[in-house]
């Protein structure tokens, strides 16, 4: 990216496209107050000034983008760290307690109880496996694999609107004009409107 060879130019080039109004920018490189609004835009006009506006927005942008990605994959690698530590505990309590049922899972953790605590009682993790799916969970939501299910409740109850477009057709048809004094166009609407549609 080559640098304007006016610096004032090079200067409001670079405070519009870091997002300063284009009158503010006019003034602070050292441009009069008088007639600022007409000066901005005409260097906006300049061809040389607008694309390097646009090639610093350009910039700004792509370092944006890459501190985003770099701070996520930062969060991801911690994340995947902890994933694997905790597979780490898993295998070696599998392999301490594979001689008990159900321990060589590794999601077994061993408590003791009794009056002098020497009598091993086993129990299923659940706050491991809960920490697990967590960090799991987040992991997905960094990297956009995981949305969350909401809830469509809808304002109206479509079989009531439906029986009460029942009741009516079944009146107008009980006092023998089933479009009630309507054409079949004009009873089409009715019945349309009805329903909501």
């Amino acid at each position: 990216m080559a640098v304007l060879s006016n610096c004032k130019h090079e200067q409001f080039a670079q405070l519009v496209a870091k997002g300063v109004s284009a009158s503010k920018a006019y003034v602070s490189v050292g441009y009069s107050h008088a007639g600022a609004a007409q000066g901005a835009a005409r260097l906006l006009r300049n061809a040389k000034v607008c694309s390097h506006v646009a090639e610093i927005r350009l910039a700004l942008a792509e370092g944006v983008i890459q501190r985003e990605i770099t701070d996520r994959n930062a969060r991801v690698g911690l994340l995947q760290d902890l994933v694997d530590r905790i597979r780490k505990v898993i295998a070696e309590r599998g392999a301490d307690m594979a001689d008990v049922p159900g321990g060589s899972t590794g999601l077994l953790v061993r408590d003791y109880k009794g009056k002098d605590a020497d009598t091993p009682v086993y129990k299923f993790d659940a706050a491991l496996v809960e920490q697990m799916n967590a960090t799991c969970k987040q992991v997905a939501i960094e990297v956009g694999q995981w949305s969350e299910k909401r809830a469509i409740t809808a304002t109206f109850d479509l079989a009531e609107r439906l029986r009460a477009a029942r009741r009516r057709k079944a009146e107008r048809q009980t006092q023998g004009n089933p479009a009630a004094g309507q054409s079949t166009d004009e009873a089409e609407t009715v019945r349309l409107r009805d329903f909501g549609t």
